[in-house]
């Protein structure tokens, strides 16, 4: 009876132990699969964070304007220029790969400079006014290394800021004129020997008996044509064939305005040109689009063609057919002006401030602006 009770305890136990053997193995088989699929769910995690950038979108460069041209002038809070982004905040000087100050924005008060300045930054210089605004000694306060580039209507500066070009003016193309005289308009008549002299040019046109309709404050009692940019007339002031486009200063190298690309040429306008030298004009202007007072022997010369125009329409329109070529783009353009003129230095399209800081790759330092902006004028620019 023992005997069989001891063999079925035997036989139970080995049953048991063949049961916990049996759980044993399947747990660690369960836990080892268990693991497995952890570890490939990892895997295909990792996998996954590979493939999706978790990096934030960079920002654009950051351009920092000390204020706005004569306090009043300027592009917008947060605007963009290519691929840079434009502010005011001067908080954000850190941030700014250059600094940009119009020169009426600083003065040798702010000098030595007392915020912030990385040796990485650009402090830029911006003019755009003729080198005899400020006379030979007008901007000594800012020589001593301060700036790093100008940036001026000069094709020497180290950033082109012009006040028009070739592709700009394409992009305005009109047919058809009525007018039968010249439109002029200016407000500068003394301060400077060019604003003088352009002056003294536009009276002796009158004496011989040019027909001229004036505005601005040079000319009282005439009507007011209200500032705005760019300056787009009214029809009745556009009908005029020709503007005189006079600047205030003689032989400036490059100094051509608004008075040329966008006074007359943006309102369909033949500018006669006074003040920069002919070649200057070329360089950036389009093919065949002005005409110049220093192809006259006299203001009289000069009177007397303008009227042959106006009687002459084919002639004329001589002046237009640069924007009336549909095929016409900047560079078949500048192929042509240098075709013609093989002696010129053309000017190619300009790149932008942004464009410029994003593809330089050394810190300059200017000596002296006046020696980059005034002392290599001629002496009739700075009279």
């Amino acid at each position: 009876m023992i005997k069989r009770k001891l063999v079925k305890f035997a036989f139970a136990s080995y049953i048991m132990l063949t049961l916990y053997f049996l759980w044993g193995w399947n747990a660690e088989n369960t836990t080892r699969e268990t693991s497995k699929e952890m570890s490939e769910t990892i895997k295909i995690d990792e996998l996954h964070l590979d493939t999706v950038s978790t990096t934030a979108p960079k920002k654009p460069p950051l351009i920092l304007y000390w204020g706005k041209a004569w306090g009043i002038n300027g592009p917008d809070e947060g605007s963009l220029m290519d691929g840079c982004t434009l502010t005011y905040n001067r908080s954000k000087i850190s941030d700014a790969i250059a600094v940009v100050f119009h020169f009426t924005m600083i003065n040798k008060n702010q000098i030595p400079w007392q915020h912030y300045r990385d040796k990485k930054q650009i402090f830029v210089w911006w003019c755009g006014e003729g080198p005899g605004y400020f006379g030979k000694d007008g901007l000594r306060e800012f020589d001593g290394g301060f700036f790093n580039w100008t940036w001026t209507f000069k094709r020497s500066a180290d950033v082109l800021r012009y006040y028009g070009s070739r592709k700009e003016a394409l992009t305005f193309v009109k047919k058809g004129k009525r007018a039968i005289d010249d439109l002029w308009g200016v407000t500068r008549c003394s301060g400077t020997n060019g604003a003088i002299k352009r002056m003294e040019y536009y009276k002796a046109l009158v004496t011989a008996g040019l027909s001229i309709t004036t505005f601005g404050g040079c000319f009282p009692d005439v009507e007011n044509i209200p500032k705005q940019y760019p300056m787009l007339f009214e029809p009745k002031w556009r009908e005029h064939k020709f503007y005189l486009a006079f600047e205030n200063a003689i032989h400036c190298r490059d100094y051509i305005t608004e008075k040329f690309w966008d006074n007359a040429l943006k309102n369909d306008m033949v500018p006669v040109v006074w003040g920069p030298t002919k070649d200057d004009v070329l360089s950036v202007a389009p093919l065949n689009s002005f005409i110049h007072t220093d192809d006259f022997d006299s203001p009289a010369k000069l009177a007397e063609y303008l009227q042959f125009l106006d009687k002459n329409d084919d002639e004329y329109r001589k002046y237009f057919r640069w924007r009336e070529d549909e095929t016409m783009t900047d560079k078949k353009m500048i192929r042509m002006t240098q075709e013609r003129y093989p002696d010129l230095n053309i000017e190619l399209t300009p790149k932008s401030l942004c464009a410029r800081l994003l593809e330089n790759k050394e810190t300059k330092i200017i000596p002296s602006v006046t020696d980059e902006f005034i002392t290599s004028e001629t002496p009739e620019c700075l009279s």
